[in-house]
């Protein structure tokens, strides 16, 4: 009888590119879903596509991947998860291991994704530290950066803060919160939205930290908001994000 898997998934994205498999002829660049299928395959014993809740980019990590696949199979939930972490490399991991709904689909049935970038804020970097974060030696400001991202949050056109927007059928997306703490000399930005664009968390976080080491004032901050003043986006670095949680 086929069953709908469904793994929740972590992974250090510095070895990966993306996490989507690349077709592009000649390209051999390794992606996460080419190991977790790979690792599907040899337990099972036949090749068989996963969907995936988000399409991380080359570099980026995540703590909450989903993804879920159809297979018929009498194994115990608890012996899939160990039997693929025994076939995964070490920098990617099975959390948990669910039985869905035969219709379940992890992107489709996604209501929204939250996302977490890592600022060291210090003025000395530490190298235990740079491949999941980014050093920013100089103080933020928090609150102008809470201040401005009041502005940013809600249901409107996201085009300033996407890759190839012209791409894309409308850049219209829901970012329903923003959340900004520090602790110990790391600041956490989290963004939930019910979809993001390409490079969009990367480029609402790089924007923030323009605002929040006064490189942008908040007046001019809101002109580039409300599209009065051309802004040129450029994102923050790959390595200080995470794809935290999927929420359904």
């Amino acid at each position: 009888m086929y069953k709908n898997i469904c793994l929740e998934v972590e992974y250090f994205g510095k070895n990966y590119f993306g996490f989507q498999l690349q077709d592009k002829p000649g390209k051999r660049e390794i992606t996460v879903q080419e190991v977790l299928e790979r690792a599907i395959r040899k337990l099972f014993k036949k090749k068989i596509r996963i969907a995936y809740a988000s399409r991380t980019d080359r570099g980026v990590h995540a703590k909450g991947q989903v993804v879920n696949f159809k297979v018929d199979t009498a194994i115990p939930l608890k012996s899939i998860k160990n039997a693929l972490n025994a076939f995964l490399p070490a920098d990617v991991r099975v959390k948990k291991v669910k039985l869905a709904s035969a219709d379940f689909h992890s992107r489709f049935n996604a209501k929204s994704k939250i996302y977490r970038y890592i600022i060291l804020n210090k003025a000395e970097p530490t190298v235990f530290s740079s491949d999941f974060s980014w050093h920013i030696a100089k103080p933020l400001d928090i609150s102008e950066m809470l201040r401005i991202s009041e502005k940013i949050k809600g249901l409107k056109d996201f085009s300033i803060f996407a890759k190839k927007a012209n791409t894309y059928e409308t850049c219209i997306r829901h970012l329903k919160d923003i959340s900004i703490k520090k602790s110990k000399g790391f600041i956490n930005v989290d963004l939930e939205a019910s979809g993001f664009l390409r490079n969009m968390a990367r480029n609402i976080t790089a924007f923030l930290v323009k605002v929040g080491c006064g490189a942008v004032a908040y007046k001019e901050a809101i002109q580039v908001l409300n599209k009065k003043k051309p802004y040129s986006n450029k994102p923050a670095p790959a390595q200080g994000l995470y794809l935290i949680k999927v929420k359904y």
